[in-house]
C-alpha cells in the first residue's frame, strides 16, 4: 500500500508516519473548529463574514494547507538537497483561504442542493489546485515530473470531498457527529495529498546546481506555530460567543396595546 502512494524516485515515508499523523490531527483540528464557525454564521447577521473567514482559514489554511505542508517534510529524495519555492507556496495558501471562503459564501445559510454542489464544487477545485501547487514547490537537484491523470484524479476526488463537507457544515449540529465529520475531512485530503504524490516522478542530478527557495523546515516549523496558535482565536471567540440558535428560534415577545398596562 506504501509503495502505491509513493513518489518515483523518493521515499513518501522516509522520514517515518510519525509526521504523516501529525499531519492528519492538524487537518482534524482545523476542520474540528470550522464547522463550529460555521454552525455561529448560519445564526449571525452582523459578523456573518468574520466567522466564515474564521472557518475558511481554519479549514483551508489549517485543515488543508499546513497539513499538506507538515506531510512533505516526511518525502525524502536520495541523494539531492531539496527546497520550497516561497511564492508557489504562498500562493497554494491564498487559493485554499479564498476558495474555500468563496464555497462557503455560494453554500449560503440553509442547505440547498445546487449551492451546495457549486460551493463544494468551487471548494473542491481550490483543494486539488492548493496541493498541486504545494507539491510544485518542491525544488530539487534534477527534474521533478507529475502524472497529469493522477493530479487529475486528485482533483476529482478534491471535488468528490468537498461537497459533503460543505453540507456537513450546515447541517450537522451534535459535537459528536462534527468530530467524525473532521476525521472524514482530514482522511479525505490525505487521500488527495498522496494521490497527487504518487503523481511525482523525480530524476536526480546530484551534479546540478543546488535549487533555490527555504529549506522546508525552515517554512514549515514557524507556520506550524503560526497555525497553532491562530486556531485559539476561533476557538476563543467560539467559547465566549453567545449561541444564537435559541434565539433565532425563540417567538417574538407580544405587544401589548398602547394605554394599557
Amino acid at each position: 500500500m506504501v509503495d502505491l502512494l509513493a513518489a518515483t524516485g523518493a521515499e513518501t515515508f522516509g522520514r517515518g508516519t510519525g509526521i504523516a499523523w501529525l499531519a492528519l490531527d492538524m487537518s482534524g483540528l482545523g476542520a474540528l473548529v470550522a464547522f463550529a464557525c460555521v454552525r455561529h454564521a448560519k445564526y449571525s447577521a452582523k459578523f456573518r463574514l468574520v466567522w466564515l473567514t474564521m472557518a475558511a482559514v481554519s479549514l483551508g489554511g489549517v485543515g488543508l494547507w499546513l497539513a499538506n505542508s507538515l506531510a512533505l517534510l516526511g518525502i525524502r529524495v536520495q541523494d539531492s538537497i531539496m527546497r520550497y519555492n516561497v511564492a508557489l507556496g504562498a500562493a497554494s495558501l491564498a487559493i485554499a483561504v479564498l476558495g474555500v471562503l468563496a464555497g462557503l459564501l455560494i453554500g449560503g445559510r440553509t442547505p440547498q442542493l445546487p449551492r451546495l454542489i457549486v460551493g463544494g464544487l468551487t471548494m473542491g477545485l481550490s483543494v486539488g489546485l492548493s496541493t498541486y501547487l504545494t507539491l510544485d514547490a518542491l525544488e530539487v537537484q534534477g527534474q521533478v515530473d507529475e502524472s497529469l491523470g493522477l493530479i487529475g484524479i486528485a482533483v476529482l476526488l478534491s471535488m468528490a470531498l468537498c461537497v459533503p463537507t460543505l453540507w456537513a457544515s450546515q447541517v450537522v449540529r451534535l459535537v459528536a457527529l462534527r468530530v467524525g465529520a473532521s476525521l472524514l475531512f482530514a482522511l479525505g485530503v490525505a487521500a488527495v495529498y498522496y494521490t497527487a504524490v504518487a503523481s511525482l516522478e523525480f530524476t536526480i542530478d546530484p551534479g546540478s546546481r543546488t535549487p533555490t527557495g527555504l529549506q522546508l523546515f525552515d517554512l514549515v516549523y514557524p507556520m506550524f506555530v503560526v497555525g497553532a496558535l491562530g486556531l485559539t482565536v476561533p476557538i476563543t471567540a467560539v467559547l465566549v460567543a453567545p449561541d444564537r440558535r435559541d434565539a433565532a428560534r425563540a417567538p417574538e415577545p407580544r405587544r401589548q396595546p398602547v394605554g394599557t398596562r
